[in-house]
């Protein structure tokens, strides 16, 4: 949508007046006269390497058809600036969303309008940030030069840090404990380890052997996963999960690059492979954790032709609807958006609002 309707500017007045309480004090925003449920998704567009211009984009659906109604880049709207250079990630809080910035170097706590309520700002000398979890008072965030960092959530300062490893990639909280992927020490030289660390004293616990180079990590229904990426040659990365009681990851599919919480209890995911051209193709699969099964292509009933060499960007369900909503990119152009109902059929594409969309929470 090229313009913002009276409804929407409307809606977004609403939120503002709620969001500014929002993660802020003890008030229930739902308790605010304002508080509407409103049908939307809020898409987190990284952007390109130094352009300044990654965004947050919100779209609102037809609550009855589902079809968009209308568009708009809210972080800037709120806050009357840019969000910044190469946006790594969103995470929908308690009445809250927290964004993490790769170039800008900070992680920001937002209103539910997006209203930016408080930041912390990486020193200069120290690693980008990569990826982060949140988990009671804190978010975990790894960094580049081998550091994670424990920032207290009421005032946004750092409490600990742990000290280990080379480029750190993925990490998520479980039981008390923070999984880190350790990802690679230079061009082609890639580590097989991750780091399990006592989230209270951030402490290492034990180093744990995975497949080559490993990057994203992902909690679904309380099962640890982990994406590892290979060399790019001829070592394929694969898809693992950790057996808790052994203390293992367990490989279970080859090439997979995305993956998200489904269905009835499955995790959807993406394959991709390069041929010796660089030319991209990707397929899609289910695996169903109760009966360790991997299903190809059962997700997406009626896909287009061009999801197979496209850019598989992101992959993300609402829980509360089912919709399906994968983004492509060319990594240049703003990225469409393709949503499909519970039953995997194509409801419609849209523009995500910006350059690669990557992630997606719902409002």
């Amino acid at each position: 949508m090229k313009t913002r309707s009276i409804i929407f500017s409307t809606l977004c007045s609403l939120m503002l007046g709620m969001g500014l309480t929002s993660c802020i004090d003890d008030t229930d925003p739902m308790d605010h006269p304002n508080s509407k449920p409103i049908n939307g998704t809020l898409t987190l567009n990284e952007g390109l390497w130094g352009s300044n211009n990654a965004n947050i984009t919100a779209s609102y659906f037809d609550p009855e058809t589902g079809l968009l109604l209308d568009q708009t880049n809210i972080y800037e709207y709120a806050n009357n600036k840019k969000l910044g250079d190469v946006a790594n990630a969103l995470i929908e809080g308690e009445y809250c969303y927290y964004v993490l910035m790769n170039g800008s170097k900070y992680v920001a706590r937002l209103t539910e309008a997006c209203a930016e309520y408080s930041r912390y700002t990486f020193p200069e000398n120290e690693g980008e940030p990569r990826c982060m979890d949140v988990e009671g008072n804190y978010i975990y965030v790894t960094q580049y030069g081998g550091q994670v960092s424990k920032i207290n959530i009421q005032d946004m300062t750092l409490e600990s840090t742990f000290k280990g490893g080379d480029n750190l990639e993925g990490i998520v909280e479980e039981d008390g404990k923070l999984y880190v992927a350790n990802s690679y020490k230079g061009i082609n030289d890639f580590n097989q380890e991750v780091f399990v660390i006592n989230a209270k004293t951030m402490a290492l616990e034990k180093t744990l052997q995975v497949v080559l180079n490993p990057t994203k990590i992902h909690e679904i229904d309380d099962k640890i996963y982990l994406i590892s990426q290979g060399n790019y040659v001829d070592v394929p990365g694969a898809l693992q999960v950790l057996d808790t009681e052994k203390g293992t990851f367990i490989p279970i599919l080859e090439n997979v690059t995305k993956i998200t919480e489904g269905d009835n209890g499955l995790v959807y995911g993406v394959c991709s492979t390069y041929d010796s051209n660089w030319q991209l193709t990707n397929s899609f699969f289910s695996y169903d954790p109760k009966r360790n099964k991997v299903s190809n292509g059962t997700f997406l009933q009626d896909a287009p032709s061009s999801f197979s060499t496209d850019a598989i960007y992101m992959l993300e369900v609402d829980e509360k609807t089912g919709f399906i909503y994968v983004g492509t990119s060319d990594y240049v152009n703003t990225g469409t958006i393709y949503q499909f109902n519970r039953a995997g059929k194509l409801i419609q594409s849209f523009d995500s609002g910006g350059i690669n969309p990557s992630a997606m929470v719902f409002m």
